[in-house]
């Protein structure tokens, strides 16, 4: 089987997981395949998967566990005796994944490991999972994988096994619930809030159309107020421009009046000087008129 070149491991004693998952009768075998010549771990877990028919629970990378059952290898390892079931599984993944028959890429063992202290209620909440993923399975018929992560499986179990009344798993959760109902309480705050803000923005809806009323009001009264304020300056403008036509027409008046004047006393000096001149002088005055 090639085992003297299979990976070094950690003793059983220091695989919790894979002691737990052999306690609760739920793997018989675990597969340890060579990353350096795998590459992909994908393809190595569709080839076991390919072969194992139920669930595979995976440890970490490269390192699996599962139960071999008779209708494993396409049915055929009902044929072969119980002892050889390791290495026969073991040459039908080296064959799919080494590229050559019998590479050693990948290496299967027997779970034989002690049986593990865990208590009953973790196992009992493993053996449930696995009872339900191989219903699930069976529904949906040949050719359906299924890769369960282990170490959170087992975690899983223990967590709800060890939630007993005044535990300190029992003592968080309620301190989680307390804080759960809390946020619900919040929540229900805020949607009351919302309402309130909703009925606030009908009634700010339905003031807005007077609003608007208002205010195209008060848009035509500018506009009047505006055409007012026009009309006013036209006047003030008016007003400015009349004093200069008054000086106009008082300068007017004035040079008028002088020119009368002038006319009035040249005639009177014209009558002064005719006073002693021949007898046609007179004549001429009515000439001037």
């Amino acid at each position: 089987m090639g085992t003297q070149s299979l990976p070094s491991l950690p003793p059983a004693a220091d695989q919790p997981i894979l002691a737990e998952l052999v306690a609760a009768g739920l793997v018989s075998h675990e597969m340890i395949g060579d990353p350096a010549r795998l590459g992909s771990e994908a393809e190595a877990l569709r080839a076991l998967c390919a072969e194992v028919g139920g669930p595979v629970w995976r440890l970490e990378a490269f390192h699996y566990a599962f139960r071999a059952r008779p209708e494993d290898l396409g049915g055929t390892l009902a044929a072969t005796p119980a002892a050889g079931w390791t290495e026969a599984i073991e040459t039908a993944l080296r064959n799919a994944l080494g590229g050559e028959p019998g590479a050693e890429v990948v290496w299967i063992s027997a779970a034989d490991l002690p049986e593990a202290a865990l208590p009953e209620a973790p196992l009992l909440f493993l053996r449930a999972e696995a009872e339900a993923m191989a219903a699930g399975l069976a529904a949906a018929g040949p050719g359906t994988q299924a890769v369960i992560h282990a170490r959170f499986a087992v975690e899983a179990a223990r967590l709800a096994a060890g939630a007993e009344p005044g535990s300190a798993l029992a003592r968080r959760l309620a301190v989680i619930e307390t804080r759960q109902e809390e946020i619900l309480e919040m929540l229900v705050e805020r949607a009351e809030e919302g309402s309130t803000v909703g009925r606030l923005a009908a009634t700010l809806a339905a003031a807005l159309p007077a609003v608007v009323e208002r205010l195209d009001a008060q848009g035509a009264a500018l506009a009047s107020l505006a055409a007012e304020t026009g009309g006013l300056a036209g006047r003030v403008a008016a007003l400015a421009a009349a004093p200069a036509a008054s000086d106009a027409a008082g300068e007017a008046a004035a040079f008028r009046r002088d020119l009368g004047l002038a006319l009035a006393e040249f005639l009177a000096r014209l009558e002064q000087a005719t006073a002693g001149a021949p007898p046609q002088a007179p004549a001429l005055a009515p000439r001037l008129g």
